[in-house]
């Protein structure tokens, strides 16, 4: 099975949110991105953001799918 871990990594200029899949040797290849929420401070917008990006890196970890029976 393959397994991988995942790296965040934030562009300012974009303001966008950048994930990459690392795999076992160090390797990364890029996942997705999303654009962070335009609102500032703690907000529904937010939590809402933070919340979708849990799910998402959850269900795409093998090793989480495997300890969580997902």
């Amino acid at each position: 099975m393959n397994t991988y871990d995942h790296l965040l990594h934030i562009d300012e200029g974009t303001r966008e949110l950048h994930i990459y899949r690392v795999d076992d040797a160090g390797s990364k290849s890029f996942y997705t991105s999303i654009p962070l929420p335009q609102s500032l401070g703690w907000n529904s917008d937010l939590e809402s953001f933070a919340k979708r990006l849990g799910e998402n890196l959850l269900v795409d970890s093998p090793t989480a799918r495997k300890l969580l029976g997902l």
